[in-house]
């Protein structure tokens, strides 16, 4: 656990930073909480001047908008300077397409079909039923095929030799260790290995 004084618990709780600090002394009362919020903008020491409102207003803001007009105009006047993006650099996904405004397509009218007759439909679904049935042939003499394969499987593992099998695992029955062989009177000399 933590060391003896310093975790939570036990003492009295202790702030994190200091009071007077703040201009909390020890023994004053902390101020009442808040139940609203804090307004947005802090009280005007100074209110704004008015617009000047008559002509004379008018005329001093006709004046204005007429000088920065000129001065517009002036060659001196040095506009900002509009980025070239090379669009070349850009996947063809993240560039700016510009589309064409379509012509009214015109529709092509294709010539009706007459309906079918009652000879036609006759027609299809016989060639339907024969293909249904040369289907269901070759899947029989699929399914014929499949089970020849499973009986010659089925005889295969039938013919499993006993003999193989006793050569493969000679090595683990002659060294397998059940614990039989350990006996009480061994408890002796635990600390030799036994190998």
């Amino acid at each position: 656990m933590s060391s003896r004084g310093g975790g939570r618990g036990r003492g009295r709780g202790q702030l994190t930073f200091n009071m007077e600090a703040v201009g909390i002394g020890k023994g004053d009362a902390l101020p009442p909480p808040t139940l609203q919020p804090s307004p947005l903008f802090p009280p005007l020491e100074f209110r704004p001047v008015p617009l000047p409102s008559g002509e004379e207003g008018e005329y001093v803001l006709a004046l204005k908008q007429e000088l920065r007009g000129a001065m517009r105009q002036l060659p001196y006047f040095i506009r900002p300077a509009v980025p070239k993006r090379d669009w070349r650099r850009l996947p063809r996904e993240l560039k700016i397409r510009v589309r064409k405004l379509q012509k009214e397509r015109t529709t092509i009218l294709l010539p009706k079909r007459p309906p079918k007759t009652t000879e036609d439909k006759e027609e299809t679904i016989q060639k339907l039923e024969t293909l249904e049935k040369k289907e269901e042939e070759v899947t029989s003499e699929e399914d014929e095929e499949k089970e020849e394969e499973e009986e010659k499987e089925e005889e295969e593992e039938e013919e499993y030799d006993e003999e193989e099998h006793e050569e493969e695992t000679d090595y683990i029955m002659s060294y397998f260790d059940n614990g039989e062989d350990f006996g009480g009177d061994s408890d002796d000399n635990m600390d030799e290995a036994i190998y």
